[in-house]
């Protein structure tokens, strides 16, 4: 019986994921939740106690996906913003998730905030790392830095003419160019200056 438990409760949070990513939380449907999940909304409400709390988990678990998936590593940027660029394109529910947070809380989501203030605080002191070994220009500030990483790794996920007409799976080399961009713009963008110009040009 508690393995039956265990198994609903993670086919409900599974469907959660969908659900949500699709429509956001005030979108999502409590009954299309537990139908997709084979549950009965009785059994949802006994783990959940309501629509928010089933969207702030899922939001959380995402995160926390995230955060173990995408990390700097060997003090290299551009390695990173690729990962990140992979991340988006094999999980792009869950940066719809964000969208939807942003949009849809009012800050109460605490524990998933905690785990990203945790995860940028650290890929903070790695770029500090990295400027410090000599591979990433120093002047940069490490924490306006990673922003602007994110940025160009997530950016045709959010460019208006890809979101608005982008209809169906990209091809592998499609793909592929995207990520290539992803990558030499970081390499530039971290550049260290040498003798006055970027060791990238």
């Amino acid at each position: 019986m508690a393995r039956d438990g265990a198994d609903t409760q993670t086919r409900i949070l599974n469907a959660a994921r969908t659900e949500f990513a699709a429509y956001g939380l005030a979108g999502a449907r409590i009954d299309r939740i537990a139908r997709s999940a084979t549950a009965s909304k009785e059994r949802l409400y006994a783990y959940y106690s309501d629509k928010k709390q089933l969207f702030l988990e899922v939001l959380e678990v995402n995160l926390r996906e995230f955060a173990s998936d995408a990390v700097l590593t060997d003090h290299d940027v551009p390695a990173f913003a690729g990962a990140l660029f992979d991340h988006a394109v094999l999980h792009g529910d869950h940066l719809r998730m964000i969208d939807w947070a942003r949009l849809e809380t009012d800050g109460t989501k605490l524990p998933a905030l905690e785990v990203m203030i945790g995860y940028r605080d650290e890929q903070v002191r790695r770029i500090r790392l990295a400027q410090a070994a000599g591979r990433v220009d120093a002047t940069w500030d490490a924490a306006q830095l990673l922003t602007l990483v994110f940025g160009v790794a997530s950016a045709w996920m959010h460019e208006p003419g890809t979101v608005l007409t982008y209809a169906g799976a990209l091809n592998p080399i499609a793909i592929a160019a995207r990520r290539a961009s992803v990558v030499r713009a970081v390499e530039r963008l971290v550049a260290p200056v040498l003798n006055g110009a970027s060791a990238g040009t």
